[in-house]
């Protein structure tokens, strides 16, 4: 099977997406996609404030675990056809959450689709981000 390479700079699209959530101000992903090895580099922007996650994992669904701002994380990362799942359960003072994204492309690789099934005792949502590929201009 031919699998898509995620590899590149994408820019969320507000309003081709569809959040149950706040949308931050912005968002911008960084992948480098070296199958099997896939680094992501996430940074959400809300009221000027810049928070930004990084994550390597490898997609055979090996389970990598850690702890980000105070929160354990245990997260493995595999192949579902030509999306890649990002399977996660985080874990702060005794909550527990699971957040299950869904990785595509579309229109021909220049649109990346997350969509972001999020659950804990409080909160239950389903986001689906729309992010736009960077293109540098000369």
């Amino acid at each position: 099977m031919n699998r898509p390479n995620f590899s590149g700079t994408w820019e969320f699209n507000p309003p081709k997406s569809n959040l149950q959530i706040q949308s931050p101000d912005s968002t911008t992903f960084i992948i480098e996609h070296n199958e099997p090895i896939f680094k992501l580099t996430r940074t959400h922007i809300f009221g000027g404030k810049s928070h930004t996650f990084s994550i390597i994992l490898n997609t055979n669904g090996n389970k990598v675990s850690f702890q980000h701002d105070g929160i354990e994380i245990s997260a493995k990362l595999y192949w579902n056809k030509d999306m890649l799942v990002f399977d996660s359960i985080i874990a702060r003072d005794n909550e527990m959450a699971t957040n299950i994204v869904k990785y595509r492309l579309a229109d021909q690789g220049k649109t990346f689709i997350a969509e972001e099934k999020f659950s804990s005792s409080d909160k239950n949502y389903l986001n689906i981000w729309i992010f736009e590929k960077h293109v540098k201009e000369d």
